[in-house]
Formats: C-alpha cells, structure tokens, sequence
C-alpha cells in the first residue's frame, strides 16, 4: 500500500556558534550531509551548532520547532567563508604543540594593528601560517599562532597582540611536531582548553573543556587516557581517535619528532588554551546565505536533501539587538573614588558581531526560498517579516515586497507578528523578540504528525513562547487576510495561537490560498512521482495501467477517509485516469506511461488535476 511521504520534516539556515562549513571538507568528494546535518532533537542541535547566540535566530528557531511537536530538521550553518579578506572569514582556534625549543626568526618591523605586524627576518627560516611564535622578550612576551602571512611579510596572528609589544621586539618560532585544532570554526573554541600530560615515550593523556571562566564549571568536557601519535595503525593513534570520538577537538601531525612541552617554560605546564576561532559574522552576505548552482552553501546545499518539505531561514530579517541598558550604582559618598577603569582591550574576535542583510538583499533571499519551492516542487517556505512593522506597515511590506502576485506565492506562507521568547541569553528572566517561521514549522510538523498534511494548521496553540509583540484585533486580522499574511493572536485562557492558513497566492489563484492545499498536493504529487518508479521498462499495457490505477485509488480512498478530501464518495472526492484514454499507441511508441489524478482537496474548490508522466528518463508532474 502507498503511503504519503513525509511532509513534516524542515530545513533550517542560519547563524550559529559552531557547527560544519563546506569549506571544512577539502579533497573530499561532495557529501551535502555533512553540511547539512540530520537533527532528531534539541540536544543534537546543542551538540552539533552550539547554543543561543546574540547575533543570530536559528538556535531560537531550531528550540520553537522541537518545543512545538517538531520530530526532524536538518540544519545549515552560515558564515563568512570566502571573503576577500581572510582576516573576515571564519576560523578554527588551534594550537601548534612543539618538538623542541624556539629558533630565532627576525624582529617585530611595523604594528599594523592588534592582530598583524610585519616581520623584519634575521634568520634563515620565514614564518608560515600555523606557525607558533614567541614574540617579544623580557617581561612582555605572548605564544601566538600565524594564521596568515600576507605579501610584504605581514604576519597576521590569532590573538591580539599585548599593547607593549613595538618595533623591534624578536620573534621566535618553534618546530612542530603537530596542530590541535577545534572541530568546527568560530570564536566559541578559543575557551577550549587544553590539559595534556606525558605519559613516557611518545604517549600523553588529553583533557579538552570548554572552560568559561573561573567561576564557571566548564560546559563540556572529554577526557583521553592515553594517546599516541607515532604509530597510525594503533588503536590509540589521535588523530583516527579525535577525528571519530571528539566532539571538540581535532589533530593534525605537522612534523617529525615527539611534543616536548619542556621547549618553553609558559608550555611546562601542559595547559594552554586554543587560539585563532572567528565566527566570520561581520561579512556575512546574500551569497553566504543562498548559495547558487556552483556555489553549494547555504539555502542551495538544502536542495539536495530530498526529505526537506519545509524551508525556513529566519536570519534573513535578523536585526542587531539593542544593548541591555544597565543603570549605575549611586555613589556611596562615605567610600573613596574608586579609580578609572582600564583600557579596553581588542575584541578576541572582531568578526562575532553579525550585520543585517539590507531590505533588498533580504527580500532577494526570500525570493529565492520561493524560487527553490517552485523547482523542486515538493517543498514550501514559512517567510518571516520585518520586526517592529505596525499593521498598515506590514499590509504595504506585504504588497510590495515582490513574495505575492507571482506564480511562486502558492509555494509560501507569511506569519505576523514576531513573538516574545524566554531569553537564556540573560539571567533576569527578560524576553528576546524572534521571528515566527521557527514556531510556525514547529505547529506544522505537530499537525502532519497527529493528525495529517490535509489539515490546516490553524488554530494550533504555541509553545516556547510568552507573548506576541503586537496585538491583533478581528478587524485588523481582516486587512491582513487580504493581503494573504496569517495572524498569530494571543487569546486569553486559551494561549497563544496560528490563527491563519493562508498561503501567499494571488487572489485569481483562489484554489491555492490555503497552505494545505499546496503542502497535500505536493505530498500527493511527491509519493506518486517516487513510488511509480517501478513501472519504469515495464510494458505500457493494461496490467501495468490496472495495477498503477489500483495503488494509487487505496492512497486517495486513506486520505479522503482521513478528510483530507471531500466529498461524500471517493468518486466525489477523487478520480484516477491511466487507460487506453489518456495512454494511446503514439504515447506508448514514445515509451512514456500517462497517469491523471484530480483530488478535490477538503476546502472550498473545485477538482485540482495533475498528470504523472512516466518514461526511462524519470517523471515528470503537470499540474492543470
């Protein structure tokens, strides 16, 4: 018996702290899963992207979706990544281990900022990205790691460099034995803290924690007895280890020799913190976020995950957040003055702050959510608008923004307002606003799974969140029906609700405005189109068309019994064609098998028909 495909599960993109890149994988042939990651509950998300961030949507999203019935997701991380400027994209934290003492290597010529200086050589050797530096001398020294040499021997490093460091002071480099570097990129993995203690030979134990701060019990921990890297056929070879057991921490052998922590006395310890992560925020751009035919990230690796049905990317109209305001402490006239605070020191990571796409750049986004729903046919989108958009705005926003009118709309819907969340970012118990898509795929996922795609998902209460920013009366929900935007109202003792299934089809599409309608249609079409790939070089005669006819009448007679057909009969609410009618010898000399099926879908319409042609270069579906 056929059976619906999936309709529930969602795609996801946006800013995370952590989490895989495309460009993490090089020399690899091309796995969009790897990317594009299968989350089955909000733990793996922790796991995997890490957690609430202040610049970004997707972790608030990706907790609405679970937190509302939600059962599968896949997620897809966005970053800087090939700007022109390295310094802006995203970055592993590492840190390079030596193998014995530092080599001079010249002196400091030129600070050109925090983060880079130029490098006047002395000795034989130059430096190299990856390279661990000892620079200055005296009293004022720092390990840091090149991660960049640019043209003119400047050395840009993956920590800010002390401000008493100035021209003239020497910079030494250490052999390496080899790198250990964070699993993903970003700024979180420069709180990762490594312990590593010898244990004779070539051995070591390894503690890796993502420590917070003093007073804070680290957030993650791993522990690994004992380690080698001599041997890689060894049970206990790091690298294979980390690489398969690690959710951290990576390992890289660099050099010949054995980690000799005694090279230098700050290293004797064994404790040294990972340097270098970078978000890559600030340099986010449409093409980060989209993706194109050539150019796999973003919403474009989402297309080839077959399961996806449902698309949301929340970041398209992220907004920077507004800084808590603090009020001071009166001054207690019978305490001295206390002294001025210090100086402020450079950002670890200048690239954390994320900027907001334009208006047009996120409405270009948006646009292509629909532009991918309408190719690939069996998915829709869940498109958030601007915050702080009063009724009139939204109604205006709505019939300007390009989204309806076209023949894509039927492919999306549009919820207002934004909503009020529980922020864990803050420990004063105060609410971030977020954009409703996460929720709203949520309830959508709820309903499929409880009940079936051929039911609205209105009237569907909210959870994971505390209020709506605006309020909606009936007669401001009325302006927004027409313009094809779903409100999402607060009802008292009755919590928070969808109170609309519109979809954003033009008003001379009438038998599209309802987002079940295009979401049972597309499953329809998608289980017909996979699950008669059987009668593929199957002679076209009248057992195959009896058989395929037969399947596909049980599957509309289970979604008519389930009301997601009306009709007082199967013959009122549904008909399959596939005989000598419809399949004359011309069609059958050109090797294609046409199958019509028109549903009456349990709304106020008349028969949508669509045709399933079949051939040895694979099906086709016509919609009428």
């Amino acid at each position: 018996m056929l059976q619906l495909v999936r309709s529930d599960i969602a795609g996801f993109v946006g800013l995370a702290e952590r989490g895989p890149l495309p460009e993490d994988f090089p020399g690899q042939p091309f796995d969009a899963s790897k990317v594009a990651l299968r989350i089955s509950k909000w733990a793996e998300f922790l796991t995997h992207f890490g957690g609430f961030r202040q610049y970004g949507y997707l972790a608030y999203a990706v907790k609405a979706f679970f937190e509302n019935g939600g059962a599968v997701c896949y997620v897809v991380r966005v970053a800087a990544t090939t700007c022109a400027d390295p310094a802006q994209n995203a970055a592993r934290a590492a840190f390079t281990l030596p193998s014995g003492p530092p080599v001079p290597i010249g002196t400091v010529a030129q600070v050109a900022g925090p983060f880079q200086f130029g490098v006047a050589l002395t000795g034989t050797t130059g430096v190299s990205a990856g390279d661990l530096l000892l620079i200055g001398g005296g009293g004022v020294t720092q390990l840091n790691r090149a991660t960049n040499v640019l043209a003119g021997g400047q050395v840009q490093l993956a920590a800010p460099l002390p401000t008493q460091i100035a021209n003239g002071a020497s910079v030494s480099g250490f052999p390496a034995v080899c790198t250990i570097s964070a699993a993903s990129r970003g700024n979180w993995a420069n709180d990762v803290r490594i312990q590593i203690a010898p244990l004779g030979s070539d051995a070591f134990s390894l503690r890796a924690t993502v420590d917070l701060g003093p007073n804070t019990p680290p957030t993650e921990e791993e522990w690994y007895q004992s380690l080698t890297l001599s041997d890689p056929t060894l049970y206990n070879y790091a690298p294979a280890v980390l690489a398969e057991q690690s959710n951290l921490i990576r390992l890289d052998i660099t050099g010949p020799g054995a980690i000799n922590l005694q090279a230098y006395e700050a290293l004797a310890s064994g404790t040294f913190y990972l340097q270098g992560g970078r978000d890559g925020l600030a340099a986010v751009t449409l093409q980060d976020f989209s993706g194109s035919s050539t150019d796999l990230r973003g919403l474009r690796l989402l297309e080839e995950i077959d399961e996806v049905a449902i698309v949301a990317v929340p970041d398209a109209v992220f907004q920077t957040p507004d800084s808590p305001v603090i009020a001071p402490v009166p001054a207690d006239p019978c305490l001295p003055v206390p002294p001025p605070p210090p100086a402020a020191t450079p950002a670890a990571d200048p690239t954390s702050v994320a900027k907001p796409l334009s208006t047009q750049d996120s409405l270009q986004l948006q646009s292509r959510m629909l532009d991918q729903c309408v190719r690939l046919r069996f998915r829709v989108a869940v498109i958030d608008p601007p915050d702080g958009q009063q009724i009139e705005q939204i109604q205006t926003w709505a019939a300007d923004s390009g989204l309806v009118q076209t023949p894509a709309s039927r492919y999306a819907a549009l919820y207002y307002p934004w909503l009020s969340v529980p922020d864990a970012l803050q420990l004063d118990g105060s609410l971030r606003r977020v954009p409703p898509s996460g929720h709203v795929v949520g309830a959508y996922a709820q309903t499929d799974l409880t009940v079936g795609v051929q039911k609205p998902p209105a009237n569907v209460a909210l959870d994971y969140v505390s209020d709506v920013v605006q309020p909606i009366s009936d007669v401001q929900q009325q302006l927004l029906n027409l313009n094809g935007v779903n409100a999402i109202r607060a009802f008292p003792g009755r919590g928070i609700r969808l109170w609309g299934a519109r979809s954003l089809a033009t008003r001379a599409e009438p038998d599209w405005r309802f987002i079940h309608v295009r979401r049972l249609m597309s499953a329809i079409e998608a289980t017909l189109q996979r699950c008669s790939r059987w009668t593929v070089f199957r002679s076209n005669d009248n057992t195959l068309r009896s058989s395929l006819t037969h399947s596909l009448n049980v599957l509309l007679e289970d979604i008519w019994a389930r009301g997601g057909l009306r009709g007082a009969t199967p013959a009122q609410a549904f008909y399959v064609t596939c005989d000598n009618t419809n399949n004359p010898q011309a069609v059958i000399d050109q090797g294609q098998l046409v199958c019509e099926i028109g549903v009456a879908i349990a709304a106020p319409m008349e028969f949508l028909v669509f045709q399933i042609r079949q051939d040895a270069a694979g099906s086709q579906v016509l919609e009428s």
